[in-house]
């Protein structure tokens, strides 16, 4: 039986013939990152909270994220928060997209963390200094956190639990200064490997082509990044002659703080319109009501994809992720599983 090919599908078909064949015209390259549908329409922490667990409900959808406490082999206790804001965000860009490179072994679940500063580069944050240690936490904080879901329907209610990483490469101290708050110190990972779980669905159908340029327009603001990819998701649904209503408070559900809609609109306006301006092609209009999404060109849409590359400059830093016929990949050493024992 022949599947139907989504929307996104035929989006991201076209882009990769434009990427496999690049137009004469010089200068104009396609660039393109990729985010997991479920991480287009709930969204993580805005700001950092307390504790190790974080869940987002909406009567009949929830999402729970849980950070166990770990020892590390001298004794030290590592307390590890649950991820948040705009770095997290971007680093799940980073692992999603990554899994999906064409030119990646099939079946290749291990990220080589060497060009990951370049990325960042790319897509606005500084990769040096402070916020090389924020995005470091956050890829801590990923690394070990638990992700599980519940989804009510007419006869049943499911559960499925995940986690995205399977194994890490650090290096020697480095989890022990994180665990005694010496940030500044902590190193990036040599690698890390995807759950087979996770590597499934990042490589699947169900993976949405996010353009990769105007992610900087956003890069500053969890809640604009939200509504970025959030639109990204939604729009090429759409059919013509047809739209969508997102009301403020299922916005509020998605991506917000619990607090009453015309809160919400009033703290968060500005970071909604500021993914709106990063994604002109986009027939979209803010209403008393909420987010109204209106059918839009596919051609207009694929547009936000293309990029003019300057010599040397971030998006020649971008294309250049795709070569990856010089990455160093590190040996890491296998883990026996303990043995059962049963009576």
């Amino acid at each position: 039986m022949i599947k139907d090919v989504t929307a996104h599908e035929k989006l991201v078909r076209q882009l990769e013939l434009s990427l496999n064949n690049p137009p004469a015209t010089s200068g104009e390259r396609i660039d393109i990152s990729f985010l997991h549908r479920s991480f287009c329409v709930a969204g993580l922490p805005i700001k950092q909270r307390a504790g190790n667990h974080f869940a987002r409900n909406d009567g009949t959808f929830s999402i729970n994220v849980t950070v166990p406490e770990q020892t590390l082999p001298d004794g030290t206790s590592l307390m590890v928060g649950v991820p948040y804001g705009p770095k997290a965000r971007l680093l799940i860009l980073w692992m999603t997209t990554q899994a999906r490179d064409p030119l990646r072994s099939s079946g290749d679940r291990w990220l080589e963390i060497g060009r990951i500063e370049d990325w960042l580069r790319g897509v606005g944050i500084n990769a040096k200094g402070e916020g090389a240690a924020k995005a470091k936490d956050q890829l801590v904080r990923l690394t070990f956190s638990l992700f599980s879901m519940f989804l009510k329907g007419e006869n049943l209610d499911l559960f499925k639990s995940d986690k995205l990483i399977e194994s890490a490469a650090f290096g020697t101290g480095d989890l022990e200064q994180y665990a005694t708050g010496q940030l500044g110190k902590v190193r990036w990972p040599l690698g890390l490997e995807l759950t087979q779980r996770a590597y499934d669905r990042f490589t699947s159908r169900d993976s949405i082509p996010i353009p990769t340029s105007r992610l900087a327009e956003v890069s500053h603001s969890a809640m604009a990044i939200d509504l970025f990819v959030y639109l990204c998701y939604r729009l090429p649904e759409i059919t013509p002659g047809d739209s969508q209503l997102t009301r403020w408070k299922s916005l509020v559900a998605q991506f917000g703080n619990k607090e009453s809609p015309s809160k919400f609109r009033e703290t968060f306006e500005a970071s909604i319109r500021s993914a709106l301006r990063a994604y002109p092609e986009a027939n979209v209009e803010l209403t008393d009501e909420g987010l109204l999404m209106r059918y839009s060109d596919p051609a207009e849409l694929k547009r936000a994809f293309i990029t003019v590359a300057t010599p040397n400059g971030p998006e020649r830093h971008r294309r250049a992720l795709r070569n990856r016929t010089d990455v160093w990949r590190p040996a890491t050493p296998q883990l026996a599983a303990p043995r059962l024992v049963t009576s």
